[in-house]
């Protein structure tokens, strides 16, 4: 099973996670919410919202809809360059099917910005490609880059099986 964030236990690390989610953005370029040039505030407090609506029960993050209580979606995986090529995406990724299988959730979404390491990554984990958006968001300074989505099945047979 899963850890889960917990304010008590993992408080103190927030203003490393706002920083390894800047290092994402500007070291690699990712596509988010927010565009450089970054405020270190802004990130911190962009993280300690998302922490405050988990605590309120808003995040899990799992959304409940009537017609899709057996769907999530992942909103990013970050791993700090460093830690790359050593199974951290993967094993955070296999973290994330678990928690998301004990909950109900047998199909979960994602999308990632086109031609990154994220989507080289999805492919590798046994994701599908549903298709690609063209300008899905701003890119620095006056660009747009495109977003590819994928989608797993976890009630399918084959899942678990490496790909």
């Amino acid at each position: 099973m899963a850890t889960l964030f917990s304010q008590e236990q993992h408080g103190h690390l927030v203003p490393y996670i706002a920083a390894l989610h800047a290092s994402c953005i500007t070291a690699d370029h990712m596509a988010g919410p927010f565009v450089p040039p970054l405020k270190h505030e802004k990130l911190l407090a962009w993280w300690k919202e998302r922490i405050a609506e988990a605590n309120r029960g808003a995040r899990v993050i799992l959304d409940d809809t009537e017609t899709g209580p057996f769907r999530a979606e992942m909103d990013a995986v970050l791993v700090q360059q460093s830690s790359r090529r050593q199974g951290c995406a993967r094993a955070l990724v296999g973290a994330l099917e678990a928690e998301a299988a004990r909950r109900g959730r047998s199909l979960l979404l994602v999308h990632v910005e086109s031609d990154s390491v994220a989507e080289t990554a999805f492919v590798h984990f046994g994701y599908t490609e549903i298709g690609r958006v063209p300008q899905y968001s701003r890119f620095p300074p006056n660009g747009k880059k495109p977003a590819t989505f994928f989608y797993k099945d976890l009630s399918s047979p084959s899942y678990g099986r490496s790909p």
